[in-house]
């Protein structure tokens, strides 16, 4: 899941890729500009990533519905092959996501990405932990873009 907390809303959004491999909203992806795929990076990586996003359309018995959760499966999980929306995050903007490890994390952490998911970083990071986000009985972790990196102590 992805909560776009404080945002520009006039930056563009890239659609032209697709993913890589199964994932889910609020992962952090990697371009592969040669295949036109979303990755899921392996390695630490801090720098040029992506939200990968996708478009919001039910599917099956879905469609008959008024009303549906922003968890559900249809507008959550991504299929390999899947076309994806990359939302490059600016500095000043904050996101929340499911997709991070609370795992020795305090507000004000650096943040470093691994197997697509935000965690404790080991080098210098603009991207900073900012807490636990409440988002209807799900919890997100909040992740700040900053224009100077840190490191942890």
């Amino acid at each position: 899941m992805l909560r776009e907390l404080q945002t520009n809303a006039l930056k563009t959004t890239d659609a032209m890729y697709k993913a890589d491999a199964a994932m889910v909203t609020g992962t952090a992806v990697v371009k592969n500009r040669v295949d036109k795929t979303a990755d899921i990076p392996i390695a630490k990586t801090v720098n040029d990533f992506y939200f990968v996003m996708k478009e919001r359309i039910p599917t099956g018995l879905n469609c008959a519905k008024g009303d549906m959760s922003d968890y559900d499966d249809d507008f959550t999980k991504i299929v390999a092959g899947e076309p994806v929306k990359l939302i490059i995050p600016q500095v000043g903007e904050k996101y929340a996501t499911d997709q991070y490890s609370k795992t020795g994390l305090s507000v004000g952490d650096a943040l470093m990405i691994t197997n697509g998911k935000f965690v404790k970083a080991d080098v210098a990071s603009t991207i900073i932990y900012g807490g636990e986000y409440n988002d209807v009985g799900h919890t997100l972790g909040i992740v700040e873009i900053t224009g100077i990196a840190k490191t942890n102590s």
